[in-house]
C-alpha cells in the first residue's frame, strides 16, 4: 500500500470568485429595477400628522398619477382599461390582498385619483393607498 505524502489539500477558489462576481452582477441589476417603478417627475403629497410606513409587501403595484391625469406603471403609459386589465390578471395570480400603492402628485385633481381607486375597487382589490411624503409631527 502506497502511503499518502505530505500534499496539502487546496480548494479551487476561481469559481468562487466567479460566482461571487455573478452574485454582485445580479444585486446591481435588482436594486436598479427598483427605481424604474417610481415616477421622479411626480412631487409628492406632504403628510404632516401620519406616521411613516416603511415596510412594503413585494407584490405591491405601484401606479404613478401625474397631475394631469396620466397614469404610467413602471414608467409605462397605460389607459384605465389596460390598469384594470393588468389589476385583473395580478388579482388572478396573488389574489384579493395584493397592494396597490398610488403615487399621485399632489396637485393632482381628486378626480383623476378617483378614477384609480374606482378601478382599483372594481377589480375586487381592497388594499389602496395613497403615498404622500411624511413631514415629520
Amino acid at each position: 500500500m502506497k502511503k499518502r505524502g505530505d500534499d496539502t489539500l487546496e480548494t479551487p477558489i476561481t469559481s468562487m470568485i466567479d460566482i461571487v462576481f455573478l452574485l454582485i452582477i445580479f444585486f446591481v441589476v435588482t436594486a436598479s429595477v427598483d427605481k424604474d417603478v417610481v415616477d421622479e417627475s411626480i412631487i409628492l403629497a406632504q403628510a404632516k400628522n401620519a406616521p411613516a410606513v416603511e415596510q412594503s409587501d413585494p407584490r405591491t403595484v405601484t401606479v404613478n398619477l401625474r397631475k394631469d391625469g396620466e397614469i404610467n406603471i413602471a414608467l409605462q403609459p397605460l389607459s384605465l382599461s389596460q390598469l384594470k386589465q393588468l389589476l385583473i390578471s395580478m388579482r388572478a395570480q396573488a389574489g384579493n390582498s395584493v397592494p396597490v400603492l398610488i403615487r399621485c402628485d399632489g396637485d393632482t385633481q381628486f378626480r383623476h385619483i378617483d378614477r384609480v381607486m374606482q378601478v382599483a375597487a372594481s377589480t375586487g382589490l381592497y388594499r389602496v393607498r395613497l403615498a404622500a411624503e411624511a413631514t415629520g409631527m
